[in-house]
């Protein structure tokens, strides 16, 4: 699955936890809307309303979208795709405490939702509660123990609690899973690097690096490794990459 979401770094930044796109956690039973493309709906049916919001979305119309998906659900409360999508816009216009109410919600209805257990562990990761998100995406991996989003995320959470080697097994696991998962091939080299594992860590920054040309950050891993490894010319041009990405 691409590293793709509401949430995406600016290019250039290392690859950070990310919820998962609005596609994701379709409850059963729902349609998808582009599945109904040839199917002329009501203009007030749940799908029309579904549809409008995600257009608005697309076309950046936030505070349209959040109004269509919150009529939406006052319909019908349990359309727990609605729930997650609007949740990711209010985190997105900065109501962090009413998009973790709206997935809190959610997940009432659908305990075992990957998308939305890994999206609530995305911002109480942003807001440093580690403990609750590492709960969230724990459970996420016990339900879908291959999936890749899940996976990585772990990771990134365990690298940004500083256990390091236990954040190697996941992270190993979702590149093997998916080999162009540039986020899992950074992480890894972070680990890696912190636990004296030279050359595993410079394949995997080189790996990102390949992955996500604009990332300046794998660059500057590469040279960060090099000079551990006494290879300081080499380093030193994984230095001045680093720089030239940043300039732009």
């Amino acid at each position: 699955m691409p590293d793709t979401s509401n949430r995406l770094p600016n290019d250039g930044d290392a690859p950070d936890m990310l919820p998962f796109a609005e596609d994701l956690g379709m409850p059963a039973g729902t349609s998808d809307a582009s599945a109904a493309d040839d199917v002329m709906e009501p203009e007030d049916s749940t799908a029309a309303m579904y549809a409008r919001a995600r257009q608005c979305s697309d076309a950046g119309e936030i505070r349209e979208a959040i109004a269509i998906y919150r009529a939406l659900l006052a319909r019908e409360p349990r359309h727990v795709r609605a729930r997650n999508n609007l949740a990711l816009l209010l985190e997105k216009s900065g109501d962090v405490d009413a998009a973790l109410s709206e997935l809190g919600k959610a997940l009432g209805f659908d305990a075992d939702n990957v998308s939305v257990l890994c999206n609530r562990a995305a911002i109480l990761t942003a807001r440093l509660k580690y403990d609750q998100a590492e709960t969230d995406l724990t459970r996420a991996a016990r339900i879908d123990e291959r999936n890749t989003e899940v996976l990585t995320n772990l990771g990134i959470l365990l690298c940004k609690r500083a256990r390091w080697r236990e954040a190697i097994a996941p992270l190993e696991q979702a590149a093997h899973l998916e080999p162009g998962r540039a986020s899992a091939r950074y992480y890894l080299g972070e680990a890696y690097n912190h636990i004296d594992q030279l050359s595993a860590a410079l394949a995997s920054y080189e790996a990102a690096a390949a992955l996500q040309p604009t990332n300046w950050r794998a660059f500057k891993g590469v040279g960060m490794v090099l000079d551990r490894m006494g290879r300081p010319a080499e380093a030193t041009l994984a230095y001045q990459r680093s720089r030239e990405i940043q300039r732009r």
